[in-house]
């Protein structure tokens, strides 16, 4: 990419800017017009992003190249396709299928420990079967036993504390089995 006027900083940095995130109103200012590359940069994502949101709906005044998008009209179109964020209620779970927050199917679910202070609550949505998770404190798991039918799962243990780290210790001992049979004759 030498000769095309960027550093590698900037490459290095529009990659970290251009990761999967939402995108930023901050860059915006309300009273300027932005081209497409403008807009993206100053929202930290990609052209092809900011085409496709002119594709959805977002204003263009497209009376002269390159197209201008008003910064009022970013931050207008942003707003308005943002549904208000639905918040979980402590027994609930968030079904990503559904797109709304759910109580588990049956009032059953299961917390599967992954550290000493917190772990996962496993439900199914009772709507359309998908598996449901969220990340539950133990100090939060009597309040939960009070509305759900909890069971707890077994936690994983870690491959360093097993008794046995290494899962192909039995061709170790085959190998010295096989050394210590009579040879054949």
């Amino acid at each position: 990419m030498a000769g095309r006027g960027h550093s590698r900083t900037d490459r290095a940095r529009r990659c970290l800017t251009m990761g999967r995130h939402r995108a930023g109103l901050r860059g915006i200012r309300i009273h300027r017009s932005y081209d497409i590359a403008e807009a993206a940069r100053a929202m930290g994502v990609s052209r092809g992003t900011v085409r496709r949101w002119i594709k959805a709906g977002l204003p263009v005044l497209r009376d002269q190249r390159p197209y201008l998008i008003l910064g009022s009209d970013i931050v207008d179109f942003h707003t308005s396709r943002s549904g208000p964020k639905q918040k979980c209620a402590p027994h609930e779970c968030y079904c990503v299928k559904c797109r709304a927050p759910r109580s588990p199917a049956a009032g059953m679910a299961e917390y599967i420990p992954l550290s000493a202070s917190s772990g996962n609550l496993r439900g199914i949505c009772p709507e359309c079967g998908t598996l449901m998770h969220r990340r539950v404190a133990v100090a939060a798991l009597a309040a939960l036993r009070r509305k759900l039918d909890l069971s707890i799962a077994q936690g994983t243990e870690p491959i360093g504390d097993m008794p046995i780290p290494c899962p192909i210790d039995h061709i170790d001992n085959r190998a010295n089995d096989h050394a210590k049979a009579p040879p054949s004759q």
